[in-house]
């Protein structure tokens, strides 16, 4: 059983009433004025308390219904993507757009929301995947990835290094062709505008390779 502590507000005539009765059960039993409340409630709670619980439930399911309408229309009106980024956005899927069309990705504007990336798509269903971005820098480094990945696979296919990570099957790569990746982000970064250094490195979190590095496996 909780215990639950309670406080009533009595107006003045309800007070003269309940100190006269606090007098009378100090005489007979000593009871404080909060031991004959607690009496009270006690002897009539049971139909007292349920009238107070369909009274919360009540009060408690209309806050929730104001406050779900309230969240509906925040959503309903706001715009997740900037007017600057919108542009900026569409520029880097223009660039990417015929690239990545040929690995099945393809990346849509949707309005208030910013860009959707959309792949693996399935007869009769539609895409499997679709990924919302409202940031330029994010959307290419994102892209990039997909591209320069499906190009690694490509040039590994059939190889020992077809079970590597992208990152390994990147440093087994001769420096021209690791060079040749780096010169393609930047032209990429150029077309849609967005400044090499914003955008990250070569693959990821890993680093600028500039020399060959070193790999057990056939160079590529």
């Amino acid at each position: 059983m909780e215990i639950c502590g309670l406080i009533y507000t009595l107006e003045d005539g309800v007070w003269e009433r309940f100190s006269s009765l606090a007098a009378r059960y100090k005489k007979m039993n000593n009871w404080s004025e909060k031991d004959i409340l607690q009496f009270a409630i006690n002897a009539t709670s049971e139909t007292d308390i349920e009238i107070k619980l369909q009274f919360l439930e009540k009060h408690i399911s209309q806050l929730e219904r104001e406050s779900q309408k309230q969240s509906e229309e925040k959503s309903v009106n706001r715009i997740y993507i900037s007017e600057d980024e919108r542009l900026k956005c569409r520029k880097v899927a223009a660039v990417y757009a015929e690239e990545l069309d040929k690995e099945g990705i393809l990346v849509v504007e949707a309005g208030r929301y910013g860009f959707v990336k959309l792949q693996y798509y399935k007869q009769p269903f539609g895409f499997c995947d679709a990924v919302t971005f409202n940031n330029s820098v994010v959307l290419f480094n994102d892209l990039w990835e997909e591209w320069i990945e499906s190009q690694l696979l490509l040039l590994t296919k059939d190889t020992p290094m077809a079970e590597m990570d992208y990152e390994d099957m990147f440093k087994c790569l001769t420096s021209d062709k690791q060079r040749e990746f780096m010169e393609k982000r930047k032209y990429f970064a150029q077309r849609a505008e967005i400044g090499i250094s914003s955008v990250g490195s070569v693959l990821g979190n890993s680093l600028f390779y500039e020399k060959t590095l070193p790999c057990t496996k056939t160079k590529i």
